[in-house]
C-alpha cells in the first residue's frame, strides 16, 4: 500500500534536473539498503550524473561484488558537496534520518530531499516522499522508478536491484514475496545476471570466525516457558575472542525462528557506547514492530529492531519478559 505522497514522475522530474545525486542509505545496511543505492548510484552514473554515496557503517563484505561499493564512503554527517546547487540527496530504504548521516535536515529549506522506502513507519521526512509498503523491498521501487524513466538501465543497476530484493525476501520464502518479485526478478535476471553466483557471494562466503559466532549464539538459545519464543544474545567480548565482526551475526536471529513451535525470535548483540541492539523476527500473522516501538525502535511487522542502553545482562531480562509478556497474547 503506497501512502498519498509524492508520485514517482514528480520524483523523476526533480532529479533528472539535478546535476549532483548525494545517495544516504541506512546505518548497519544490510542487502536491500546497498543494493538500492549500488543501484541508483550506478543509473546515475550512466545518466552522467555526479554522483556520491553513503552511510555511516561500511558495506558488510558479503556484498563486495555490487557495482561502485568502492565508491561508498563511511560518514557521520553529510560532506561539503551535498551543500552545493544543483544537488539532490535521494535517502533510501531508510524510515527516519536518524539512522543515516546527519546534517540532512539542516538543509531542507536549500536542498532537494528525496526519501524513497517501504517501512510502514517511515516519517515523511524528505520535500518528496514515496512510501510503498507493499513493495517487498525498497529495490522494488528503485526498479519502478527506473522503468517509469524510459531510460536505459544499465546491467550494473539491475543487480543492486536483484540484491535487494532477495535479501528482503529470504530468497522468496518470506511473507513479504510477492507475484511482482518474481516478475522484477525475471526480468533482472534475462539481462544475463548469474543468480548462483550472486547467491554464492552472500550466503556462501562465510568466514569461519563467523560460523563460530554462531554456534555460540545457538548455545545460548532459550525459549519462553510455552516455547513460541526464541532468545539468544552475544557480548562485544564474544567477537573480539573469535576475531569476528558485526557483520557476522548476520542471519542468527532468523535461525532462531526456525525451532519448532517458535512464532517470534530475538537476538541481542552488545555494540558500542554501552548500547544492545535486538533484532526480532516473527511469523506471518504476528509483528514485532510494537515490541520494537517500546524502546523507540521500528520495521517490519515480521522484522525489527531497537535498542536499548542497559548492560545486556540487564537488557536480557528486560527484553525476554517483555516477550514472554507479549505472546502470552498472541
Amino acid at each position: 500500500m503506497r501512502d498519498n505522497g509524492d508520485s514517482l514522475k514528480e520524483i523523476l522530474n526533480a532529479i533528472l534536473t539535478k546535476k549532483t545525486w548525494a545517495i544516504f542509505v541506512h546505518e548497519r545496511p544490510d542487502g536491500d539498503a546497498i543494493g538500492s543505492g549500488s543501484a541508483f548510484y550506478s543509473w546515475g552514473m550512466a545518466l552522467g550524473k555526479r554522483c556520491i554515496w553513503g552511510g555511516t557503517h561500511p558495506v558488510p563484505k558479503a556484498y563486495g561484488y555490487l557495482p561502485f561499493v568502492e565508491e561508498y564512503q563511511v560518514m557521520n554527517f553529510v560532506p561539503d558537496v551535498v551543500r552545493e546547487p544543483d544537488t539532490a540527496i535521494i535517502v533510501l530504504d531508510t524510515s527516519n534520518l536518524e539512522r543515516t548521516v546527519q546534517g540532512i535536515l539542516d538543509l531542507y529549506d536549500s536542498t532537494l530531499i528525496v526519501n524513497i522506502d517501504h517501512h510502514m513507519d517511515n516519517q515523511r521526512f524528505g520535500r518528496l516522499n514515496y512510501i510503498d509498503t507493499s513493495s517487498s523491498a525498497t529495490a522494488e521501487i528503485i526498479w519502478d522508478l527506473l522503468n517509469d524513466s524510459k531510460l536505459p538501465i544499465p546491467k550494473d543497476a539491475r543487480i543492486g536491484i536483484y540484491t535487494g530484493i532477495i535479501t528482503d525476501t529470504g530468497h522468496f520464502t518470506y511473507s513479504n514475496t510477492t507475484p511482482k518479485s518474481h516478475l522484477i526478478a525475471q526480468d533482472v535476471l534475462s539481462s544475463g545476471i548469474n543468480p548462483e553466483q550472486i547467491f554464492r557471494y552472500i550466503y556462501a562466503s562465510r568466514r569461519l570466525e563467523g560460523l563460530k559466532l554462531w554456534g555460540l549464539a545457538f548455545m545460548r538459545a532459550f525459549s519462553t516457558p510455552d516455547g513460541k519464543a526464541v532468545v539468544s544474545w552475544l557480548k562485544k567480548e564474544d567477537f573480539e575472542k573469535l576475531n569476528a565482526d558485526p557483520y557476522d551475526s548476520e542471519g542468527i536471529v532468523n535461525q532462531l525462528l526456525y525451532v519448532k513451535g517458535a512464532i517470534i525470535s530475538a537476538l541481542m548483540t552488545e555494540g558500542e557506547d554501552g548500547e544492545v541492539r535486538v533484532s526480532f523476527r516473527a511469523v506471518t500473522g504476528v509483528s514485532v514492530r510494537e515490541l520494537a516501538q517500546k524502546w523507540d525502535g521500528g520495521g517490519h511487522p515480521q522484522a525489527a529492531a531497537c535498542k536499548i542502553y542497559l548492560p545486556i545482562e540487564k537488557a536480557l531480562d528486560v527484553v525476554s519478559k517483555s516477550i514472554e509478556e507479549y505472546v502470552k497474547n498472541v
